[in-house]
């Protein structure tokens, strides 16, 4: 099924559901990486970058959850 058009604006497909485990783990590394490494000159960016960190892992828990029951035909 193709996306959708509405007349308000486009329909942006959920890219977390594209997303890999594997991709949601290297984003999570990289945002803990620059969040690491901004910490002593910008702490309100780094601040950002720890949340959004915590926001993939907690998606990345769900992720892992979901696979679980897939792959164990519950």
């Amino acid at each position: 099924m193709k996306n959708q058009f509405s007349k308000v604006g486009n329909v942006k497909p959920n890219i977390k559901k594209f997303l890999k485990i594997e991709e949601l783990q290297n984003l999570y590394k990289s945002f803990i990486e620059e969040a690491y490494n901004v910490m002593q000159t910008d702490s309100s960016l780094s601040d950002y970058l720890y949340f959004e960190a915590f926001k993939l892992r907690k998606e990345m828990i769900r992720v892992e959850a979901n696979n679980k029951v897939i792959h164990s035909g519950l």
